[in-house]
C-alpha cells in the first residue's frame, strides 16, 4: 500500500478503542503513526510526512506545520474546540479541517453538574475522610434553588440550563451571539458579563476560546464574584487567569473553583494551581463517556472518507477547500 494513504492519529480516545479503525482500513487506508497528543508543532513537522489525513487531539496545527505538510489533505478534529488549529493558514494550502460538534454536548454537560455537587459537598476531602476512618461531617453549600451563571450559551450551556430545572434553579446566562427568546425558552434570563458574575453562586464557563475572550476571566472578573461562589471551567484552560485564579483562592475570596481544563495541558508537575486551596481539578475528562466515544469515534473517521471521496461533510469548517 503507498504510504500516501497513511492516517496519523493523535487523538486518544480514538487511538483507546481499535476497533473504530475498521472502516479505514476497508476502505483503503493504512493508520500511519498513533502517538497521543496534544503533539506540538514541531513533532507534527517530524510524523506527518506521508499522512494524509489527520484523527486530531488538541495539537497544535499552527501556519508553519501547514506549510510543511505537503501530504496532508484533511484533518478531523476529535471534538469541537479549533482554537489550536490555524484555519486560515489551513485553508491557504488547500488542508480541509473538520470537527465533530454536539457530541460531547451531554458528556460535558453531566460532568459539568458532577463538578458542581463535588464542590457544594466537597465530595473529594469527604471520601478522604471516609477512606481514612475519619467520621468527621462538614457543612455543604446550598445547591437546589442556588442561582447558575452560564457564560456561553451554545449547546452545552443549554445543556446545562436544561438540567439545572431539575434542580429549581435560577439560571443566568451571557452569550452575546445567542437570541433572547432562545434562552426564554429554558427559562434563562441573558444579560450582561458583570451581572451574570455577580448573582451566580455558581458560575460555569462554556464558549469556545478565541483572541478576544483570552482570560475572560481575570482578577476583576473573580472580585465581582460572591464569597461563597464556586467557578467552574470544563471549556477551555485559556478562559481564566491562572495567576489571577490562585491569588484569589489564596486570598479566600472565592469559595472554590473546578478546573476540567488548564491553561497548559498536561500541566507542569511544579505548577501552583494543582496544590491550590479549595481547587478541585480533572485531567480535561468532561467530554469522554461512552456515547461521546461512539458518536465522535464514527464521525471523525466518517470525516476523512467524505473528504477524501469528494462528498461534502456538513462538518467541515473551510469549505471553500472543497470547491
Amino acid at each position: 500500500m503507498s504510504t500516501h494513504n497513511r492516517v496519523l492519529i493523535s487523538a486518544k480516545a480514538f487511538i483507546d478503542h481499535p476497533q473504530y479503525f475498521a472502516p479505514l482500513a476497508d476502505a483503503g487506508y493504512e493508520i500511519g503513526i498513533c502517538e497521543e497528543g496534544p503533539l506540538s508543532a514541531e513533532r507534527l513537522i517530524e510524523l506527518l510526512p506521508g499522512h494524509i489525513a489527520a484523527i486530531a487531539a488538541m495539537d497544535d496545527y499552527n501556519a508553519q506545520v501547514m506549510a510543511q505538510a505537503s501530504d496532508l489533505r484533511v484533518i478531523s478534529r476529535w471534538g469541537v474546540g479549533i482554537d489550536n488549529i490555524d484555519l486560515d493558514a489551513a485553508t491557504r494550502h488547500g488542508i480541509v479541517v473538520c470537527n465533530t460538534p454536539g457530541m460531547v454536548t451531554s458528556a460535558v454537560a453531566d460532568m459539568t453538574f458532577a463538578l458542581m455537587l463535588s464542590l457544594a459537598y466537597d465530595i473529594p476531602a469527604a471520601a478522604e475522610r471516609g477512606r481514612k476512618g475519619h467520621w468527621v461531617q462538614e457543612k455543604g453549600a446550598d445547591f437546589f434553588g442556588a442561582t447558575l451563571g452560564i457564560i456561553g450559551f451554545g449547546s452545552i450551556g443549554q445543556a446545562v440550563a436544561y438540567r439545572a430545572r431539575g434542580f429549581d434553579m435560577r439560571v443566568v446566562a451571557y452569550d452575546p451571539y445567542v437570541d433572547v427568546t432562545q434562552a426564554a425558552k429554558l427559562g434563562v434570563k441573558l444579560t450582561d458579563l458583570s451581572s451574570v458574575i455577580q448573582q451566580a453562586d455558581y458560575l460555569t464557563l462554556h464558549c469556545n476560546l478565541t483572541e478576544d475572550n483570552y482570560h475572560l476571566i481575570g482578577a476583576e472578573q473573580l472580585a465581582e464574584m460572591k464569597p461563597n461562589a464556586f467557578l467552574i471551567n470544563t471549556a477551555r484552560g485559556g478562559l481564566v487567569d491562572s495567576a489571577a485564579l490562585l491569588d484569589a483562592l489564596r486570598a479566600g475570596q472565592i469559595a472554590g473553583v473546578a478546573l476540567d481544563t488548564l491553561e497548559q495541558e498536561p500541566p507542569d508537575p511544579a505548577d501552583p494551581i494543582l496544590s491550590a486551596p479549595r481547587c478541585l481539578i480533572t485531567p480535561h475528562n468532561s467530554f469522554y463517556n461512552e456515547t461521546s466515544v461512539r458518536l465522535v469515534n464514527t464521525q471523525v473517521v466518517q470525516n476523512v472518507l467524505d473528504v477524501m471521496a469528494g462528498r461534502r461533510t456538513q462538518f467541515v469548517l473551510n469549505p471553500e477547500t472543497l470547491r
